[in-house]
């Protein structure tokens, strides 16, 4: 290089140096941080000299760990250097030492900082943002705000899909049992309270188990309800959360099953699996007035 004096940082530990000595010779000198603020240090240091027929020559080598000082231990460093080897007050040099360098080249200020960390400032710097943070802030909130009104929406949806299934099975079991007549008109509380009682077969008291709406929905042409769905469909009619279902929760909840009702009706009738028609659409339009209205409903005794 043209420079006589020249440092490459290799990487944020790492520095590469080379210095044209006035002689010609060329010293290459590799620098290592042994610790993180550098405070120690690893150097390996070569020499080259060129022959006047162009052969480049290695003259010398040297390495050594150092170890960075204040001025006073660089100072007691020397004098106690000058008292182990009984150097006499002649040959004494004084510290700090004063006048020319005595290497040969000593780097100035201007280059001395163009690698040490404490008078410059360090080329790995993470570039200014071009973004506020303020804009990045309210894109996060807003991904956010968008993850979470998709997720509810998403489960919106698997629930009343999970309550379109066990409604439908519902509906299923109870067009496969009920009778009415051929008026719709003739659909009354106490054929409700029989077929309320059909499910209250296990222990008739009144109120619906879980034991015995599993029977009664697991026994039908729908097939066996998974467990999920049936823990659903009991906490759906079990509006108290007593354990039982009575007749009036009974009601209600029939109350609301219209659609899957003209369903399930339908697709029976297509199939030619019965000749009755389903109370179902009646049952649809008169138990929620049932519920609503409190009417006292005597459950017929077993024959």
């Amino acid at each position: 290089p043209n420079e006589a004096y020249t440092t490459v940082t290799v990487d944020n530990r790492t520095l590469f140096s080379a210095a044209r000595l006035p002689e010609g010779s060329l010293n290459l000198e590799l620098t290592v941080c042994l610790v993180e603020d550098c405070s120690q240090t690893r150097v390996v240091s070569e020499r080259f000299r060129t022959e006047a027929n162009g052969t480049i020559v290695l003259e010398a080598t040297a390495s050594g760990t150092f170890r960075r000082i204040n001025e006073s231990e660089f100072v007691q460093g020397i004098n106690d250097s000058y008292n182990r080897n009984n150097f006499s007050a002649e040959m004494r040099v004084a510290s700090p030492m004063q006048g020319t360098c005595l290497t040969g080249f000593c780097p100035t200020e201007e280059i001395w900082c163009r690698w040490d960390p404490e008078c410059s400032t360090s080329p790995y710097q993470e570039p200014p943002g071009k973004v506020k943070p303020g804009v990045i802030a309210g894109f996060t909130v807003a991904g956010a705000v968008l993850l979470v009104a998709c997720l509810y929406i998403l489960h919106l949806h698997l629930v009343n899909q999970q309550k379109h299934r066990y409604r439908a099975a519902m509906a299923q079991r109870i067009v496969e049992t009920i009778e009415i007549q051929r008026s719709m008109r003739s659909l009354t509380p106490e054929l409700l309270a029989t077929e309320f009682q059909k499910i209250d077969s296990e222990t008739p008291d009144g109120r619906i188990t879980k034991e015995e709406l599993w029977e009664f929905v697991s026994s039908g042409k729908a097939g066996e309800m998974n467990e999920k769905d049936f823990n659903a469909l009991f906490a759906a009619m079990d509006t108290d959360n007593s354990g039982y279902v009575d007749f009036l929760e009974f009601c209600s909840f029939l109350g609301q099953c219209h659609n899957e009702y003209t369903a399930a009706r339908a697709n029976l009738v297509a199939s030619g699996g019965t000749s009755r028609r389903s109370m179902a659409d009646t049952a649809a339009r008169r138990l929620s007035n049932v519920a609503i209205a409190g009417e006292k409903v005597e459950l017929p005794e077993d024959e």
